[in-house]
């Protein structure tokens, strides 16, 4: 089945939080069958925990990453059709003077070269790319 969620990292961090915003787990819980993470989101949540000392924690987050998350999702790749869409939107973002940080760049390429919905708590990060592309985005920590 397609997805049509694509979660960024700030999704799958804040369900694991303590005290998570609770539409955020509400919405993950209903959609959760219909999204997937990015090759670069993934990227970002093992160096995270490689970074972590060892203990309880890091092996918490382990277990968390590799049996749910990684279970759970797809991990959509940036591949040559997201390729191709990042390097549409670098000259076009350069002419605006909005270069964006790599790793959002590839996220929204994956995002758009799938036709899925970026899921993120930071849209201001990703405002300039919705400017001069069709980026969908939905942030789940506004009701």
């Amino acid at each position: 089945m397609k997805s049509f969620y694509l979660f960024d990292t700030n999704i799958i961090s804040e369900i694991r939080k303590p005290n998570p915003n609770p539409n955020v787990v509400k919405l993950f819980m209903e959609k959760k069958d219909f999204a997937d993470i990015s090759s670069i989101t993934w990227a970002e949540s093992l160096a995270g925990l490689k970074r972590m000392p060892e203990g309880k924690k890091k092996e918490a987050l382990s277990a968390y990453y590799n049996e749910i998350i990684h279970e759970q999702f797809d991990i959509v790749p940036f591949d040559e059709h997201a390729a191709t869409v990042y390097s549409d939107l670098y000259p076009r973002l350069e002419e605006i003077g909005k270069i964006p940080q790599d790793f959002d760049l590839q996220i929204a390429s994956i995002a758009i070269a799938n036709n899925m919905i970026l899921v993120t708590r930071n849209t201001k990060d990703f405002e300039h790319i919705a400017n001069v592309s069709n980026l969908m985005m939905e942030n789940w920590f506004e009701d």
